[in-house]
């Protein structure tokens, strides 16, 4: 089997880490396990060129570690041939910050242990959501969200808790001071109104549960999950915050949530900054939401049945 690995150099889980003593780790895993691995080390304008020469390679399974954002620049150049018909498999090497896919995939969190458990797995195919033709494969965040991403690019190399302490207290002047969404959802129903300083949309609604605030239900329902906070008052946020630790946030009076498989977001604004999957976009609205059901075949751990199963 050929596989091509491209990897991030500079994804957030290799910061302070030898990057290139990693690369070679990875690489002697692929040939122990009897392939012939395609390993590049990339970043920026080249992190591009890699992963466009992977895809072009005669590589039977495309391998990438890096953050939601590499994830998603592999899967965009995936998606033209999964149109089609079940394509060539993307291994998810999480590297990132969050790694909410690799998570709801049930993917090991280190690229050293994550990479034997894929070459020993299996595929299946998942959702891809698309916002004005940009795809995401978690969340779509217009609002408050995009200065989040801002503040933490700036903290980036901060040491020490503090900057999580700077984050949260970027994040309550977001709700205090950030311009509110006056946005219509035009749903698979009838049109939903609302004015927000936050909007989520996911690629399949999310679960609840506690601390499941970023697990979803599934991962090939084929809907969209839309979510807004309505608050106005600090109380009705430190209650809403309180909820969503618990789990229970979804059946919050300052919560709006609703399921389609095409929804709208009609803004005064002609263009507004989206977060998909915690990369900032400037995009035109109306924003058009839809959803690719089963579009993108990713490799996955095969299942236990002594562990819970992730997210179908």
């Amino acid at each position: 089997m050929r596989v091509a690995l491209v990897l991030n150099g500079a994804a957030g889980a290799l910061l302070g880490r030898p990057t290139e003593a990693i690369a070679a780790r990875l690489q002697q895993i692929l040939a122990e396990a009897g392939l012939e691995p395609r390993v590049t080390l990339a970043e920026g304008t080249e992190l591009c060129r890699a992963l466009d020469a992977a895809v072009a390679s005669d590589a039977e399974a495309i391998l990438v570690g890096g953050g939601d954002g590499t994830i998603i620049a592999a899967a965009e150049r995936l998606l033209p041939e999964n149109r089609a018909g079940p394509g060539r498999p993307l291994g998810i090497l999480p590297m990132g910050t969050a790694n909410l896919l690799a998570r709801d995939l049930g993917i090991p969190l280190s690229p050293e242990a994550a990479l034997p458990v894929l070459l020993a797995g299996t595929t299946r195919r998942i959702d891809v959501a698309l916002v004005n033709d940009r795809i995401f494969l978690n969340s779509s965040l217009p609002g408050i969200a995009p200065r989040m991403v801002l503040q933490r690019e700036r903290m980036r190399h901060d040491p020490g808790p503090m900057k999580w302490l700077r984050l949260v207290r970027a994040f309550l002047r977001g709700f205090d001071r950030g311009p509110r969404l006056h946005v219509v959802l035009q749903d698979d129903g009838r049109p939903v109104r609302l004015v927000t300083r936050t909007l989520a949309i996911t690629n399949n609604p999310l679960a609840e549960g506690f601390a499941a605030i970023h697990s979803r239900v599934a991962l090939d329902g084929g809907t969209l999950g839309v979510y807004a906070a309505r608050i106005d008052r600090r109380l009705d946020l430190w209650r809403l915050i309180a909820r969503i630790v618990a789990g229970t946030w979804q059946h919050d009076p300052a919560a709006a949530a609703l399921a389609a498989r095409r929804v709208n977001v009609v803004s005064r604004r002609a263009r507004l900054w989206v977060a998909n999957d915690g990369e900032n976009h400037l995009l035109a609205t109306p924003l058009r939401y839809r959803i690719l059901a089963k579009a993108l075949t990713v490799m996955v751990p095969r299942a236990d049945p002594d562990t819970p199963e992730t997210p179908q």
